[in-house]
């Protein structure tokens, strides 16, 4: 006589996040597992992946098992969630930009064109983007994007106050709704006891004024530019 086994469903799901280490991810989620439901989370350059598993006795149960693990996710994360499966954060800027109908023009220094590079590499991304500048020096900086001697001279082209002043002109040279900016020190070399290699400021600029953040990236130099540039997308991200 042979018995035959009740084969069971088994469904993925992949969240992607940004923002939080994934020591904190585990710690947010460590109560969130339960039986036939597997949540397992990836640490990589671009953020952390947390790959959702579930087991059922049909297609319609486990469906419903991961609408509500992932419902219960993203309320634990808020607003660190940006995507699923196979989005990246560029597709969810683009999206955002879109949905706002605003526009992004980018000033990059440390990261060299990067920034630009993800937002131009999504098909329509003419519709949302405008002006891309890298301003390496701090000459270009001022004759391009209109930050004042006096600003580099003081605080230096690696501050929060370069940062917000690089982003505000870019906005306005190019008559964008956001203007975003990228100053750091992607080394090897170049760094200091005050301002190490991996310190990077992330510059933002819309109709309410201007804003920053402070990153501190480890690495390679490749490494501390993708970082810096995956920041710099979120930034804007968040404040959509």
């Amino acid at each position: 006589m042979f018995f035959s086994r009740r084969q069971k469903n088994i469904s993925s799901r992949i969240l992607k996040t940004y923002g939080l280490s994934e020591a904190m991810v585990k710690n947010k989620l460590k109560d969130v597992v339960q039986r036939d439901v597997s949540i397992e989370t990836l640490s990589h350059p671009k953020g952390v992946d947390i790959t959702l598993t579930v087991e059922g006795e049909s297609n319609k149960v486990v469906g419903q098992i991961i609408e509500a693990i992932e419902e219960k996710i993203r309320k634990r994360l808020a607003g660190y969630v940006f995507g699923v499966n196979g989005d990246k954060m560029e597709i969810a800027v683009g999206r955002a930009l879109l949905s706002n109908k605003k526009t992004i023009s980018v000033a990059e220094s440390c990261t060299g064109g990067l920034i630009c590079h993800w937002l131009t590499n999504m098909p329509g991304s003419s519709e949302y983007f405008k002006q891309g500048i890298v301003a390496y020096s701090n000459e270009s900086k001022t004759a391009l994007l209109n930050v004042q001697g006096g600003t580099l001279n003081k605080f230096g082209a690696v501050s929060q106050e370069t940062a917000e002043a690089m982003a505000a002109g870019i906005k306005e040279t190019s008559g964008t709704d956001i203007g975003l900016a990228a100053t750091g020190i992607a080394g090897p070399g170049g760094g200091t006891v005050e301002k190490p290699v991996g310190l990077v400021y992330i510059g933002f600029a819309d109709t309410a004024g201007s804003i920053s953040e402070k990153h501190r990236f480890k690495g390679q130099r490749e490494l501390i530019k993708i970082q810096a540039s995956q920041a710099a997308l979120d930034l804007v991200r968040r404040n959509l």
